[in-house]
């Protein structure tokens, strides 16, 4: 009888363990998903499922999505944290104790998504302000804040920013000085469908880029400086993909692996090297870095 006591005890106790997992995630996420969803023939379906099960986002606990209904702050935060992986946060001041997306702002916080943003869990957001926040969170990504505050698009609005790069899908209203556009509203809301689509994106470019960095790595571990000569290697990437270097001659000529993979060239007439690794329906690069201090393998990340 002692045996089968410390069994039952045994199984609670782990019972207990596997809810307090959920703790400190939405609390619908934790709740049976068997009923008629209410997504079934919505535009958006794939997107939602696959936010869904990649736990950028959540079921309710009736089983429905409610694709329709804006999204808060804190749904944008958490579901962009998701995205990242984040797991270390800091203390965000006056951030309400006792709130679900309590841990999801200190993730935030440390890295830096919040810059600029006044703290607002509950608020329904206008598609300028979930913008901003997409820009914060791709600067440790793709440098969106330097490129959104260059030259060339310092006047745009966050949602010409982030529309263009396909992070938000476009929708016809008015720019933040009021003039009409048929692409960038900046005042309507964002629903929970539409941040389903931008977080599913940027789930497969964070992954993608991710995925470029280590071939970027073994691009640089094949550079070999020998005999006057500099000679380098494009691996091997799915067909997706296209990984290339670029030598640039002394006299300004590219030289690229493209075609054979491989280059070699006197080292004294190479002024620097360029990396690229993309996406071939793209022509913005994953990753790129450039090697400009030859002969010393310095590299420096670029965005292109």
């Amino acid at each position: 009888m002692k045996r089968i006591h410390f069994f039952l005890s045994s199984v609670t106790a782990a019972i207990f363990t596997v809810g307090s997992l959920f703790a400190t995630v939405h609390p619908p996420i934790a709740q049976a998903q068997t009923v008629q969803k209410d997504y079934v023939n919505h535009p958006e379906k794939a997107n939602i499922e696959y936010a869904v099960k990649n736990r950028l986002m959540w079921l309710y606990p009736d089983g429905n999505f409610r694709p329709e209904q804006p999204i808060t702050q804190a749904d944008v935060v958490a579901g962009l944290v998701n995205v990242k992986g984040l797991t270390v946060g800091t203390p965000v001041q006056g951030f309400p104790v006792n709130h679900w997306a309590k841990v999801y702002y200190e993730r935030a916080n440390k890295d830096g998504m919040l810059n600029g943003v006044v703290i607002s869990p509950n608020k329904v957001l206008t598609r300028e302000e979930v913008a901003k926040l997409l820009v914060n969170a791709w600067q440790n990504v793709r440098a969106s804040v330097t490129q959104k505050n260059s030259e060339f698009r310092k006047n745009d609005s966050f949602v010409q920013f982030v529309v263009g790069s396909r992070q938000m899908k476009p929708k016809a209203g008015k720019f933040p000085n009021g003039v009409a556009t048929s692409l960038y509203d900046s005042f309507g809301s964002v629903t929970r469908a539409e941040l389903a689509y931008t977080l599913s994106f940027m789930k497969k470019d964070f992954l993608e880029v991710r995925e470029a960095e280590v071939i970027a790595d073994k691009m640089h571990n094949s550079i070999k400086i020998s005999g006057g000569y500099i000679t380098v290697t494009a691996p091997k990437t799915r067909k997706e993909l296209e990984a290339k270097f670029f030598i640039v001659t002394k006299s300004n000529q590219y030289l690229d692996t493209l075609e054979k993979g491989y280059l070699k060239h006197p080292i004294a007439d190479v002024q620097r090297i360029l990396v690229s690794v993309k996406n071939k329906d793209t022509n913005t690069a994953l990753v790129g870095y450039r090697y400009t201090k030859l002969p010393k393998l310095d590299r420096e990340r670029i965005w292109w």
